[in-house]
């Protein structure tokens, strides 16, 4: 503001009533990326997200929502802390490039049994997470959830051996991964979500593990034939602000954002859960073959990601979280005997 209008604005002010502190706060602006591919549930509940906080707010923040992004998830955390956006919804993938905590949600392979387990422990070592993040700049808005990971494949599989001959996907900046896949004997292959297609196509990989509701948006079933009913991980993430935008926030209007966020998150997780059952659906009746999970398979399967467990702890999960996800679970499953085996 002009140095020399000023007394004239406060001058003004008094003669009409207000004070200075009536006048409009400069609007905060939020711009939110996402992978998340426009039209899908997820994306249409970060629109209903938006107009409810547009509502709240008014004038005071402006929130933008780019979807689809093709920049792969460690590429927007940098984008974040470049301040060319300032809040994103990631998977553990992206999260883990801020905080490796986060990573035990996600990729600790068949540590969870169902969603009731990934829930629980969830929420039992959310303050924690959350402090983690807080602390590298970052406060979470909300936790969601994207469906289960199966392993789509081109040729048919059953046992873990079956798929060491296949070329396998992994997320492109997860190198330690990478390692552990070779380490059991795997042929793993780094690439970006929007090349999983061009990549199947092409015969750069014949094996994709993701989550059935992914499969089908991108039409990865059209190439991969084959589903095995196992759930491998969970997709689980959080939608992410950087902490000095948000705190330009007022804690009064921060609060009302909070509770539409949670909101939701509760819806985002509902409908993710459901569209994962109902792709598979979708996809058996285009050709889909899902090859069921004999007690052997689970049992080999299980196996194999027990021997990945001390290559995970700590490389990829900190010691003192993987230990503390083990816990709540042993805590839970003790709670609640006669679980999904």
């Amino acid at each position: 503001m002009n140095r020399r209008r000023l007394p004239v604005t406060l001058a003004l002010a008094l003669t009409v009533g207000i004070t200075p502190a009536a006048f409009p706060a400069e609007t905060v602006e939020i711009k939110l990326a996402t992978i998340l591919p426009v039209g899908t549930s997820g994306h249409q509940s970060l629109m209903e997200m938006r107009a409810a906080w547009q509502k709240a707010a008014g004038p005071a923040l402006k929130l933008t929502i780019y979807a689809g992004m093709a920049d792969g998830e460690p590429l927007l955390v940098k984008k974040m802390r470049a301040r060319q956006i300032n809040a994103a919804l990631l998977t553990a993938v992206g999260l883990s490039e801020i905080d490796r905590s986060v990573s035990s949600l996600q990729l600790i392979p068949m540590i969870f049994r169902d969603w009731r387990e990934v829930d629980y422990v969830r929420e039992k070592i959310r303050p924690e997470l959350e402090a983690r993040l807080r602390a590298k700049g970052f406060e979470v808005l909300f936790w969601g959830d994207a469906g289960w990971v199966r392993y789509f494949s081109k040729e048919p599989g059953g046992m873990p051996d079956d798929y060491k001959k296949m070329k396998l996907f992994v997320h492109a900046g997860g190198p330690r991964q990478m390692e552990i896949f070779r380490e059991l004997g795997y042929q793993p292959v780094s690439l970006e979500t929007e090349q999983i297609l061009p990549g199947l196509t092409t015969g750069m990989i014949n094996v994709v593990p993701v989550p059935p509701f992914l499969a089908n948006a991108l039409q990865i079933n059209r190439v991969t034939k084959f589903m095995l009913d196992l759930n491998w991980v969970p997709i689980v993430g959080a939608a992410i602000v950087r902490r000095d935008v948000w705190e330009k926030i007022s804690p009064e209007l921060r609060a009302q954002l909070q509770t539409i966020a949670n909101a939701a998150a509760g819806k985002i997780r509902t409908q993710a859960r459901a569209e994962d059952d109902e792709a598979i659906v979708a996809m058996k009746k285009n050709g889909l073959v899902v090859q069921a999970v004999t007690p052997p398979i689970q049992a080999a399967w299980q196996a194999l990601a027990a021997r990945s467990y001390p290559m995970i702890r700590g490389p990829i999960v900190p010691e003192e979280i993987f230990d503390q996800v083990q816990a709540v679970l042993v805590e839970f499953r003790a709670a609640h005997p006669g679980g999904t085996p």
